[in-house]
């Protein structure tokens, strides 16, 4: 089943964007350790489906 470029195109910007937004709060100093790695697991998981939707939209 084909992909539909623009949906794609919106999951893929979705998943910068958690990155990104992950990213940012890992910066700060004041995480607990439970919020930290559920940050990192969050992060890591937007990562993999992000390189998921890229492999998918080039196909």
């Amino acid at each position: 089943m084909p992909f539909d470029p623009v949906s794609v195109a919106f999951l893929i910007e979705s998943q910068r964007r958690v990155i990104s937004h992950c990213e940012r709060l890992l910066s700060a100093n004041d995480l607990t350790p439970a919020d930290r790695a559920r940050l990192v697991r969050l992060r890591n998981n937007a990562e993999a489906e992000l390189a998921r939707l890229t492999h998918a939209e080039a196909a």
